[in-house]
């Protein structure tokens, strides 16, 4: 009775900062009254219309994947919840298959939730998708003939030579801007015009060396305040003539960054980092106070994923979504008719 009052007190709250702008509704597949129990069943009711608003609530079980038709905003309740403090009150993560945005879900936003399939990853068909503070275990397939794809904040999990980003043979989106993620597995394009990042922007770059080839190539606007922690990675940005490649920090003088343009040269890259044995998964990739990275990018804050000029930049810990989130109920006890039931609630915001 507890459980369920409290978690009634967290979707009054988030149902209140939500309504004036869209219609909310409730996914929950783990028993918990709601108003669908799978994100395909929400997109394919009539009732949901184009500009609403998904909660994709915490579950021990995994969602299956859906295909969306329709312009959604997703919103999951982050990862890494245990691990990180104050993060939230439940500690139960949406972890879904997989989600594919197909015809109609141009504008689409996917927020907060941890896409962990062993195989499916994100699929988008369609132009101006947001994907932001997600844990994403997989990859991210990109079609051609598109434009707009904002890539931010993410957690991409696993030690894989397999591209982050994939495509097809037939070229790549326009504007795709992929700054501020926490990335342990490799970004792999082709050489040409066709195939080219707007801005690849403080990244962490935690992938595998891959032997005789590179673990981050591409064609980019501009390449900046990116960390490549891998000593023995290799790179190849902008066919190799560094043009663009501004303020970044690598490993070795070779085969990465270079010093010229600002980039520096960390060889003992564990006095970059704090210490891991005190922080969580992804608190392990923030910038140690005064250390080599701090405060000195492009735009006079640290470079990585964690600085930019804009705190909305930055990396969030867990993927908070930026909407209220509760992470600390308390009570009196139990009421009578004689004595009110106080109740307090610690929330916070992370824009």
């Amino acid at each position: 009775m507890k459980t369920t009052f409290l978690t009634l007190c967290a979707f009054i709250l988030l149902f209140t900062c939500f309504k004036a702008n869209a219609t909310i509704w409730r996914i929950n597949n783990n028993g918990f009254t709601a108003n669908f129990t799978s994100l395909q069943s929400a997109n394919d009711d009539n009732k949901v219309s184009n500009g609403d608003t998904i909660h994709l609530e915490g579950s021990p079980i995994v969602y299956s994947s859906a295909r969306i038709s329709k312009k959604l905003i997703i919103i999951g309740p982050g990862y890494f919840l245990i691990e990180n403090s104050n993060s939230s009150y439940s500690k139960l993560q949406a972890q879904i298959f997989g989600v594919s945005f197909n015809t109609g879900s141009d504008g689409s936003q996917l927020l907060g939730v941890f896409v962990g399939g062993t195989s499916a990853g994100i699929d988008i068909y369609v132009t101006n998708i947001v994907l932001k503070r997600c844990r994403i275990d997989y990859s991210i397939f990109l079609a051609p003939e598109r434009s707009d794809i904002t890539i931010v904040q993410n957690y991409f999990y696993g030690s894989s030579t397999s591209s982050v980003l994939t495509y097809t043979s037939g070229g790549f989106p326009t504007n795709v801007v992929f700054n501020n993620n926490i990335c342990q597995k490799t970004l792999i394009l082709p050489d040409g015009n066709a195939y080219t990042l707007a801005e690849c922007k403080n990244n962490v770059f935690d992938c595998p060396a891959i032997s005789g080839s590179p673990s981050i190539k591409m064609n980019v606007g501009s390449f900046e305040n990116n960390i490549l922690k891998t000593t023995n990675a290799t790179v190849n940005i902008n066919t190799l003539t560094n043009n663009n490649v501004a303020y970044n920090i690598g490993t070795s003088v070779n085969n990465q960054f270079g010093t010229a343009n600002n980039n520096i040269v960390v060889a003992n890259i564990a006095n970059l980092f704090v210490d891991p044995a005190t922080n969580s998964p992804d608190g392990d990739y923030q910038l140690r106070p005064g250390s080599a990275g701090s405060n000195n990018g492009s735009d006079g804050t640290d470079r990585g994923a964690f600085g930019g000029l804009a705190i909305t930049n930055r990396y969030t810990l867990s993927g908070l979504p930026p909407i209220p989130v509760i992470y600390n109920i308390t009570t009196t006890g139990v009421t009578t008719s004689s004595s009110p039931l106080s109740v307090t609630i610690t929330a916070k915001t992370v824009q």
